[in-house]
């Protein structure tokens, strides 16, 4: 994370009374949770997981095409 963010982070919660310093804990938290559920999901989905290997393997095997000639005609 860039120090600057921290850094503003930080000078924010010091200007913060108490009790509101423990609601941006629980909000850092919920986040926290929130990403590791979506990253569960995303790994945990079956289909999900495949399309993006072969997605990967294409872009390996050179399978990909212009952002530009995808769109050129439409």
């Amino acid at each position: 994370m860039d120090n600057t963010l921290k850094k503003k982070v930080l000078d924010i919660i010091e200007e913060l009374p108490e009790d509101k310093i423990v609601e941006v804990i629980d909000f850092m938290e919920f986040l926290k949770l929130k990403d590791e559920a979506e990253d569960d999901e995303i790994l945990n989905d079956k289909e999900l997981m495949e399309s993006i290997e072969r997605g990967l393997k294409d872009i390996e095997n050179g399978n990909i095409y212009d952002f530009e000639d995808v769109f050129k005609d439409v």
